[in-house]
């Protein structure tokens, strides 16, 4: 663990010099939030491009990662060298402000809603709510072990996931490296949470509001219930929503005026490290940059001045977006595989996710449930709070005040681009019961939202009073459950309870007390106590303090490393115990099928080597090379009718998959229930079992059950791969 924390701490500490210098002598951005974030931007994108060529090649491990972030600090000195030592102030800055109540109320709120929800989240584990377990941190853990960013198989989860642009996933694989472990990518999302917040704030005061105002709006944003609640989770939606916070700040701040063509290169980044997060980014992020090139033309000069940023904006997010992009259109010719694209009688991205598959989907909602739509977003932002955001949109913060010209007009910018992407996520995105897709929508609108709080003080305290009932209370308060004249569609919960529970055990009751007090005295000191070496130092020792506080408060003292590792899951939790205790301690080579959770298979302290293993001749093919055989050969559907494919699996053969497992050295073999809704191809026997299970029982020379007959599991079933006889 010691060492752990030394290679976590080295990593990321010479990634933020190198980021810094890089920010302050090369990009020449001043002082205060646009030096701080051009350095997160110049980190995160250099991290990025490392993983991504460095896990090429199968040298994503410790040593090469230090020589590329210390090539970062190298170049930060050579900037330095090369700049002459220069500073510059951020001209834009307002005034120092002194901390406000309204300011220590709201931090003070999302901070003791932070601790109840990270302190499980990293010390306990991890629940079975979010895509984490499916893919994301399997494909993390997979690609930490092998060194390599290989394409991993998914076939009984979310087939398409292993060709989604994944840079959340890298992200959690650096963590990994570094930890030697799963232990911080299980809140890897958190540092973005941080981070879309200041960006926020940082955004707001740019466009005229003030500190305190914009501090209360960010944590209206940070607070929705959806975007909190997976911040905590290991998904990659708040990676997003900051990667694309930031290039909006970024382009903002070109479109002003301020830092020049340097803004624009950090917005171009940022985007380009939204855009790499997931596969959806490929609706929001696009429009983001036709605006930046617009910006680009609007700020008027030379033709080839303007011809150039237009280029600069369109190219430079690929620079960072575009590995995963290119490794599609390499290996399937199609870059948005595995998106379908049929168009008045031609195929123009050839695939099998096309709009008329997404409709099976269980997610999936018509976009004529208008009732549905209002319910949603409602959901995301409280019905008790949404009139203050749409007043905002509507320009509410604009009444009676003296026009700041450029600003307010960026200001209506955001207000129509959070419009317009929550217009996108409900006519383009067919999979409309996932809300988390437009929450970037929200940092929006934080901007109107700030600017309208910097009305009057008592503005901003009722904002703080909302925030704390939104957080305390359930959302249907002061009605009576099921009586909310809101509920417009039984399809969609609209009743979400508050995230700070004063409930259960005393202990439990007193100790979320102890915590809030703490909260709100975290959130005075660092306000109160974050200028001059001094009382900064004050504030780091309050924070660990802080910190250490709620992290023995989570810890489950009383477990053992297997109840830490695997949630009460009750369809797989006593066939994952039987499981764990029978890998060794070295850990051991696994095969699984019918599970859509293969990370749990990873075992306590990820030790063991956990694989799908193809079921007919084809060992190493993965589905688009199935795709592409039945394409040439004729034999078998071109696409297919549903999100979860089988072309994989349309032509098992007992002799085939055996030499397969026996080719990979694989000695243990997990066969669970199929999930229904992945698709009727997965699904072999009356049981709900794929055929594997079959296999296994009927050939007992190469199988031996250890567990779930005899105990009478109807979901689990483990194997041991017998040695081949002679």
């Amino acid at each position: 663990m010691v060492l752990g924390v030394l290679w976590t701490l080295g990593l990321n500490g010479l990634l933020g010099i190198g980021a810094y210098l890089v920010a302050r002598e090369g990009f020449r951005q001043p002082s205060g939030s646009p030096r701080a974030l051009a350095a997160v931007v110049i980190g995160w994108a250099w991290l990025t491009i490392g993983m991504q060529l460095l896990g090429t090649f199968g040298w994503m491990s410790r040593g090469p990662l230090l020589a590329w972030v210390g090539g970062l600090v190298v170049a930060g000195a050579v900037c330095r060298t090369l700049s002459g030592g220069g500073r510059l102030e951020d001209s834009t800055s307002t005034k120092v402000e002194a901390a406000s109540w309204s300011e220590i109320g709201a931090i003070g709120l999302i901070l003791w809603v932070s601790a109840l929800l990270g302190g499980p989240s990293l010390f306990r584990a991890l629940k079975v709510v979010s895509d984490g377990p499916i893919y994301h941190l399997y494909f993390a853990a997979r690609w930490w072990k092998a060194g390599r960013l290989n394409l991993v198989a998914a076939p009984f989860g979310e087939n398409a996931a292993t060709y989604f642009p994944a840079g959340g996933d890298l992200w959690f694989s650096w963590l990994m490296i570094g930890w030697e472990g799963d232990l911080l990518a299980k809140v890897g999302q958190v540092p973005f949470f941080v981070l879309a917040g200041f960006t926020v704030v940082a955004l707001a005061r740019r466009l005229g509001a003030g500190r305190a105002a914009s501090v209360v709006a960010a944590t209206w944003y940070l607070a929705s219930s959806p975007l909190i609640l997976f911040a905590f989770e290991p998904n990659v939606d708040m990676i997003f929503n900051a990667g694309y916070l930031l290039s909006v700040h970024f382009f903002i701040r070109f479109a002003l005026g301020d830092g020049g063509i340097e803004s624009l290169v950090l917005g171009g980044l940022a985007s380009g490290l939204a855009l790499g997060t997931k596969a959806p980014a490929v609706v929001f992020v696009p429009p983001l940059i036709v605006l930046a090139m617009a910006a680009a033309v609007w700020r008027g000069g030379p033709f080839s001045k303007n011809l150039g940023g237009v280029i600069l904006a369109g190219v430079i997010p690929f620079t960072v977006a575009g590995f995963w992009y290119a490794r599609s259109a390499f290996l399937t010719g199609n870059l948005l595989y595995p998106f379908h694209l049929d168009v008045f009688g031609r195929v123009w991205l050839a695939g099998w996710y096309g709009p008329d598959v997404m409709r099976s989907s269980p997610y999936y909602l018509p976009r004529s449930l208008w009732g549905a739509f209002g319910d949603i977003v409602l959901a995301v932002l409280d019905p008790r709070l949404a009139p203050f955001w749409l007043a905002a949109l509507l320009g509410a913060w604009r009444l009676g005040a003296v026009s700041r010209g450029a600003g307010d007009r960026c200001v209506w910018l955001l207000s129509g681009l959070a419009i317009m992407n929550v217009a996108l996520y409900w006519l383009v995105i067919p999979y409309r019961t996932q809300q988390r897709f437009f929450l970037q929508a929200l940092g929006l609108a934080a901007i109107p939202l700030a600017r309208l709080f910097d009305r009057a003080l008592w503005v901003r305290a009722g904002g703080v009073g909302l925030l704390a009932i939104h957080l305390l209370t359930r959302q249907s308060w002061p009605l009576e459950p099921g009586t909310m004249p809101w509920d417009l569609s039984k399809l969609i919960p609209n009743d979400i309870p508050g995230l700070i529970f004063l409930s259960g055990p005393p202990s439990a009751l007193i100790m979320a007390l102890v915590i809030g007090v703490c909260s709100f005295a975290m959130a005075w000191a660092s306000l109160r106590l974050s200028r001059g070496w001094k009382n900064r130092g004050i504030a780091l020792v309050s924070a660990a303090g802080y910190f250490g506080l709620t992290g023995m408060a989570a810890y489950p003292w009383d477990a053992d490393a297997r109840q830490r590792f695997y949630p009460v899951f009750p369809e797989y939790y006593r066939g994952w115990l039987a499981f764990d205790a029978r890998c060794g301690p070295k850990g051991a080579r696994v095969a699984y099928a019918g599970t859509d959770l293969p990370y749990y298979l990873m075992g306590v302290g990820l030790r063991n080597d956990v694989r799908y293993v193809n079921v007919d001749r084809h060992t190493d093919w993965l589905l688009h090379d199935y795709q592409r055989d039945a394409i040439d050969s004729g034999v078998g559907p071109r696409t297919w009718n549903h999100p979860r494919p089988g072309w994989d699996r349309v032509h098992p053969d007992y002799d085939s998959w055996l030499a397969n497992l026996r080719s990979q050295g694989i000695q243990l073999l997990v066969v669970t229930r199929a999930n229904p809704t992945e698709g009727p191809h997965n699904i072999a026997d009356p049981y709900g079992f794929p055929i594997e299970r079959g296999w296994a029982d009927g050939h007992p020379e190469s199988f031996e059950v250890l567990y779930g007959e005899r105990e009478g599991d109807p979901q689990f079933r483990l194997y041991r791969l017998k040695p081949a006889q002679s």
